[in-house]
């Protein structure tokens, strides 16, 4: 489902971009743009609801190799979950 408009960067969706615009992360906008709940996420990666709530907060920077966890959990690459990029 990933279409390239630049090489190398995957063409994020509309209700992404907008859900980003309203200031959600990039973690939450792609959990409820593929309609994944906090609590089905919080199984898929073995931790708790409220630590979801927590690294997808607006504020919050997870590294890298917390954002590869949730990337793989959601099926998507790590990379749109890069919140410089």
């Amino acid at each position: 489902m990933q279409h390239d408009d630049t090489p190398g960067r995957p063409e994020t969706p509309a209700e992404v971009a907008w859900l980003r615009r309203d200031g959600f992360s990039a973690i939450r906008a792609w959990r409820e743009h593929l309609g994944v709940s906090r609590e089905e996420l919080a199984l898929r990666l073995g931790v708790s609801p409220p630590a979801v709530a927590q690294f997808e907060a607006a504020k919050a920077r997870p590294r890298a190799a917390m954002l590869k966890k949730v990337a793989a959990a959601l099926g998507i690459s790590w990379e749109l979950l890069r919140e410089d990029g």
